[in-house]
């Protein structure tokens, strides 16, 4: 199989589930994590975790140098790469040290770690700051979590890692055991409890003695139960750490104290029931199910993150600045790994001789980049001109456009003949400069090195980007400059119109597109005047290629 029709073959296999991890390593050292399947992806038995923890093992074993991946996975139904982020401060692959790589519309690393604090850092008290006869949903469900949480919920931060926490418990519980009273969910807590066992006795028999004056199967919410029991014990904060482990006492009678989550006001709820006449395939739920988590998750999500439907719920006093922080995350999609970050490892052998080499390329096209250092093992008794030859198959056998490259000098040693053995002249961690040329046409390096083909472009966007960061863009017809349709004004929802000149230039011809929709894949797309239209899949920053637009999940 040609080297073209193995890269479509890997290509075409990414959206095989059964295929639990898709990477590549170059022969350079450097890799592209494209896709993860765990459990959500496809795994029956292992996670995401499993699989990524699998991987970074591998990636120290192969001595990687560099891993980029491109974050575009989703969970829940919600982009996983804004979620973790408010809740960790980092992507789902930071755990791993994945830190940011790139930003499309020119981001840097400081401004997406600004946009993650920020939005992190609001104040829930905010949301509450406009009092109205009655609560809003988002009022509700914030509430909701601040009577079930025993630390104090004070940023979105800590409502959305809360609510992370309680789905977390309850999948685990949901695993082990679905029909007995040891499935009530209790909320950790690191809170020293400043009351006596017999404070907390006198405010359960308080509570108990409220359920027990109710109508037989009548719910009693957080709030009537508590107030109801005050007139008993005066401390409410007393009761609020009492009815938090209330849920699932066995009484002497047989009867226990049932909890719920109502579906319809999000309200903790308490009755008394028989234990031994409970049916077993009603069992009652204990605190919020997985299912109303999911359901909150999804709302709070809506309400405080998700760009599109945030706004009706903002402060007017954040509402921009948190919408602008939500779409400076989410433009943040590349991470990268430096394996190499640390001091050079050892030799592998005491008997050869480790010499780190870079390449300087004499007659090199216009806007050549060097390729990285490459190490180059020599016997011990190597000579200047062994060192030569054997560098040069290094960038040949690693590098297609170097295929042809000859070395022909060493510049920092200009006056000692090829005779020298090595080891007279090179220190163990020295940096050795090879100078040399590629024979026969200099245009086989340029098309090797251009990720995006031979076409010579420009761009040069409102918001600063001067490359191609795999958003869509379109070209002017006047001077053909590239910018993002989203900086010119055009949603990534509408069709590239047909006519386009920037803002430098006074008059319109037809215009040229890249990428199509609102898939953000990177195509490049020219439209001709009959409107067909030519699609080139472009390279992701840093060089991932052809794969590294591919999704990956977790």
């Amino acid at each position: 199989m040609e080297g073209e029709e193995q890269e479509e073959c890997g290509y075409l296999h990414l959206d095989d589930n059964t295929h639990l991890l898709h990477a590549v390593v170059h022969a350079n050292g450097y890799g592209h994590l494209l896709r993860v399947n765990g459990r959500e992806g496809g795994s029956k038995c292992l996670t995401g975790r499993d699989i990524m923890s699998f991987w970074d093992r591998l990636c120290k074993e192969l001595h990687v140098r560099k891993v980029t991946v491109m974050d575009i996975s989703k969970k829940h139904g919600m982009e996983y790469r804004l979620l973790h982020a408010i809740t960790n401060g980092h992507p789902w692959y930071g755990e791993w040290g994945y830190k940011f790589g790139a930003g499309s519309f020119a981001l840097t690393s400081d401004t997406y770690q600004e946009a993650v604090d920020m939005l992190s850092g609001i104040q829930l008290a905010l949301y509450f700051s406009h009092r109205q006869p009655n609560r809003t949903p988002l009022q509700n469900t914030t509430a909701l979590y601040w009577a079930l949480s025993d630390r104090q919920l004070v940023t979105v931060r800590d409502l959305f890692r809360f609510v992370m926490n309680l789905l977390h418990q309850a999948h685990k519980k949901n695993e082990i055991t679905k029909s007995t009273t040891d499935e009530l969910k209790e909320v950790t807590s690191n809170v020293i409890c400043i009351w006596t066992k017999e404070d907390t006795d006198r405010a359960e028999a308080a509570m108990l003695k409220v359920l027990r004056a109710v109508q037989t199967g009548q719910w009693v919410s957080w709030r009537a139960l508590r107030g109801a029991a005050s007139k008993a014990v005066d401390s409410q904060e007393l009761l609020d750490y009492s009815l938090r482990g209330l849920g699932g006492k066995l009484m002497d009678d047989g009867h226990f104290i049932a909890v719920r989550c109502n579906a319809d006001t999000s309200a903790i709820e308490y009755r008394l029931e028989d234990y031994y006449n409970q049916s077993p395939d009603k069992a009652t739920v204990f605190g919020p199910s997985v299912d109303h988590l999911l359901h909150d998750l999804k709302f709070l999500y809506n309400a405080l993150l998700n760009p599109v439907t945030m706004l009706s719920s903002q402060p007017e006093v954040i509402g921009a600045s948190s919408h602008n922080a939500v779409a400076k995350i989410l433009d943040c999609k590349q991470f990268i790994k430096h394996y190499d970050e640390h001091a050079p490892r050892a030799p592998l052998n005491p008997f050869l001789l480790s010499v780190r080499c870079s390449i300087e390329l004499l007659d090199h096209p216009k806007d050549y980049t060097a390729p990285p250092v490459e190490l180059v093992l020599l016997p011990a008794s190597a000579t200047l001109a062994e060192l030569k030859i054997q560098a040069a198959r290094a960038f040949q056998e690693t590098y297609l456009m170097f295929q042809s490259f000859q070395a022909e000098q060493l510049p920092d040693f200009p006056n000692f003949s090829d005779t020298t053995p090595v080891k007279h002249v090179i220190g163990s961690s020295q940096l050795v400069r090879i100078r040399g040329r590629c024979t026969g046409d200099n245009r086989r390096i340029v098309q090797f090195r251009m990720e995006r083909g031979l076409e010579n472009w420009t761009v040069d966007c409102t918001c600063g980007a001067k490359d191609d960061d795999g958003e869509r863009m379109l070209a002017c017809d006047v001077c053909g400059v590239w910018q993002h349709t989203r900086c010119s004004g055009i949603s990534d929802f509408e069709d590239v119109p047909e006519n386009f000149t920037c803002r430098k230039c006074p008059s319109p011809r037809r215009a040229k597109g890249r990428g199509g929709g609102g898939d953000n894949s990177g195509s490049r797309i020219d439209v001709s005047a009959a409107g067909r239209c030519k699609d080139e899949i472009g390279s992701s920053v840093g060089g991932a290629g052809k794969f590294g637009r591919m999704a990956t999940v977790g």
